[in-house]
Formats: structure tokens, C-alpha cells, sequence
């Protein structure tokens, strides 16, 4: 099933003023561009180590890292998961857990912990503190990021380890690989049932939307990217005003060429959906640095011929809660503009159906493959076979 694409297009009259102004831009954009790549970077996070086990990593292991609080309804799962797929060793970056995470992370054998005691408001969404971590702990080691709500997936990842598919990518000569959020679901939200630490994931909230995807463009890495989603359908249903969809698609036109700075600050962060696209599997290597919770980074890396997905699952019957939190905390981008947006929808109601005419259940990798929410090249799928 092919993803939906919108694109802004305009007459004749608009594409000769659009070609006029990236060629006056580009002489602006090449001024402003090294007075900020000498801007002082600010200086990486203090960590500390809390476990005490030993940190000595096999020659090929792979390690997850990732920032976490107050995840103990999801973890024992995400710990098997990403066990199964062939992660030998966690490092995982507690961020003041209350609810028995931290004691319950130091008690597993392969996860060694860390806290970093900086706001999270100032941490880019956690990519300072994950990308500190791997600069001290994981150089130059294939290693996934996530989030505690995350289960990464890749095209046979039923059969095939995460050791074979870091082989496959190098024999490539790719160092990273992009992976798209995938929000999946129950049907109700705020229903009766109530998700067991320990169970399936997949089997609790086994829908995930099949159409609802938006392809753009930008100039950092990754350049082709995909909004919408679940959270998109549900939460941002109203529609933009006629003022805001055209500075929209300006900003869409221009983003691509860096000339989007050039246009005047508006704020349309309500109206825009979640971006989706992240870059959890990279080989780490000097200098290199996440970016926007993970969805960007820098310098631009070697992709692959194939990309994964991050099941996301975050409506379990905790939904409601953490939204509250992060609203009066404000920690998020924006000051949490978006979970202001979920709080509003709840607000209204609390329970309501999730799921839609073209929800499908998730059985599989190929599910995803087919919708095409993953890709992968004839030689990949020879690889496989």
C-alpha cells in the first residue's frame, strides 16, 4: 500500500519568484552558516556511573543505550525484545525514576546504569546525554538508541540477529540505518483492560495505522523523513488556518535549500504532526552527535539499502498520566507543545476508539514492509534468503 505524499505546488508565476529567492538566499545562508559552526559548543554532560559491574564488551557486541523514567510498566518487555534481536549489553541513563526502574535496571545482569544530573529540558531530548554516552562507552561498536517505549524491528528480524544485519549494512559500506516510529495501539484508549508488566507488547496494542504517513525533505540527516502517524490522525485533526498552510508550504518548499530561515518567525508547532523518522542504528564514530531526541544526526552518515522501524507504544492506560506530567513540567520541546496538544484532546474525552477503517495488526516484519514503512533492496532480500 503506497504512503501518502504532499507535496505544495505552485504556478509558473511561483516557481520563478521560488527560484529568485534561493538564488538571493544562498548568498545569505553562506554568511550566516560559518558564524554558527564557530559558535561555542557547549561542553558534553557530566555522567555517572551508578553500577559496578565490569564494562568489558565483546569484539562484535552489540549495545543498546537510551534515557529513561519511570518505565518499569515497560521495560521487563523491551529487555526481552531487544535481548532476543542479539543486544548483549544496555546502557541505560536514569533520569530521577520513582517507581522502582532504577532498582530494577541495577538487579539485570547486561544493563549497566547511568544518571546525568542536567535538566532534561536542556538535554535536545535526551541526544546530549545518549550521544556522551556512546562517545565514552561505545566508540566505534554498532549500538541501537531508544527509548523505553521502543521495540526496534527490521525486514527478517524474526530470523536474522542484529549482529548479521550490522554485517550486512558494513558489507554495504553503510554505517547507519533510519527507522520510522510506528505508533501502535489498542483498540480503546482508556478502556477497562490494563497492560502487565512482562506481557507482549505487540499482543496488547497489536494496530498501527497503514496510511496516515506524510513523505518531506530537509537539509539534515536524514534528508527524506515522514510525519504523521497514529498521533498525527487522533491529536491533530484540526485543520491548519489558510495563513498557516501557506507559510506551511512555504517552509516545505524552502526547508530542503536552507532558505527557510529566511522566512519570518511563526510559530506553527501546534498544527504540525510528530516526526517519525529517527536514526537508532549507527556504528559510533568520532565527532558524531544525535540531534532532536535522535531524529537528526550529525555529520550525515552512510545509509543502507534497507530501513527498519521503532514499534512505539505509548498508549498503555499510563498515557494519560504522563502526558500531565510532562504539560506541568514542560520539558519537552517547546515547553512539551506537543503533549499540550494530547492533554487538550483528553481533556475533552478520555476514552475513545483508536482504531480507524485502514488499521491493520501487526503480525510481522512484512507487515510493515508492505505498507511500506520499511524498505529493503533485491539484494537484501537475497541476503535473507
Amino acid at each position: 500500500m503506497e504512503l501518502l505524499a504532499r507535496t505544495a505546488a505552485g504556478g509558473n508565476g511561483a516557481q520563478n519568484a521560488l527560484q529568485k529567492l534561493i538564488v538571493r538566499g544562498q548568498a545569505a545562508v553562506a554568511l550566516l552558516t560559518p558564524a554558527r559552526s564557530r559558535a561555542k559548543q557547549r561542553p558534553d554532560p557530566v555522567i555517572h556511573r551508578i553500577d559496578t559491574r565490569p564494562l568489558d564488551f565483546g569484539a562484535d557486541e552489540i549495545v543498546a543505550v537510551g534515557k529513561l523514567r519511570n518505565e518499569m510498566l515497560r521495560l521487563p518487555e523491551f529487555l526481552r525484545h531487544h535481548r532476543r534481536l542479539g543486544v548483549g549489553r544496555f546502557l541505560a541513563i536514569d533520569d530521577r525514576s520513582d517507581d522502582g526502574t532504577r532498582a530494577f535496571l541495577l538487579d539485570q545482569p547486561d544493563v549497566h546504569v547511568f544518571e546525568i544530573r542536567e535538566p532534561f529540558a536542556e538535554s535536545s531530548g535526551g541526544a546530549r546525554w545518549t550521544s556522551a554516552v556512546l562517545d565514552q562507552f561505545a566508540p566505534g561498536r554498532w549500538a541501537l538508541t531508544l527509548d523505553a517505549d521502543e521495540l526496534f524491528v527490521y525486514p527478517g528480524c524474526e530470523n536474522f540477529d542484529l549482529r548479521w544485519l550490522c554485517r550486512y549494512l558494513e558489507s554495504t559500506g553503510a554505517d547507519c540505518m533510519t527507522a520510522e516510529m510506528v505508533d501502535m495501539y489498542p483498540r480503546w484508549l482508556g478502556g477497562p483492560e490494563r497492560y502487565q508488566a512482562g506481557e507482549s507488547l505487540v499482543a496488547f496494542c497489536p494496530y498501527f495505522d497503514s496510511d496516515t504517513y506524510v513523505k518531506r525533505r530537509r537539509r539534515g540527516f536524514p534528508t527524506n523523513y515522514l510525519v504523521g502517524g497514529a498521533r498525527a490522525r487522533l491529536f491533530y485533526d484540526e485543520p491548519m488556518p489558510p495563513k498557516i498552510a501557506l507559510y506551511d508550504a512555504l517552509v516545505q518548499l524552502l526547508e530542503p535549500y536552507g532558505l527557510a530561515r529566511l522566512l519570518p518567525a511563526v510559530n506553527i508547532t501546534r498544527w504540525q504532526p510528530p516526526l517519525l523518522t529517527k536514526v537508532p542504528l549507527a556504528r559510533w564514530l568520532p565527532s558524531r552527535r544525535y540531534i532532536a531526541a535522535g531524529h537528526l544526526m550529525a555529520p550525515p552518515g552512510k545509509l543502507g539499502d534497507v530501513t527498519g522501524a521503532l514499534l512505539h507504544f505509548k498508549f498503555l492506560h499510563d498515557f494519560t498520566d504522563k502526558v500531565a506530567i510532562a504539560v506541568r513540567e514542560g520539558n519537552y520541546y517547546l515547553g512539551s507543545v506537543e503533549y499540550q496538544r494530547y492533554a487538550e484532546r483528553l481533556d475533552q474525552n478520555r476514552s475513545f476508539e483508536l482504531i480507524y477503517p485502514k488499521s491493520l495488526i501487526y503480525q510481522s516484519s512484512d507487515d510493515l514492509v508492505r505498507c511500506g514503512l520499511m524498505r529493503l533492496s533485491p539484494a537484501y532480500q537475497a541476503a535473507t534468503r
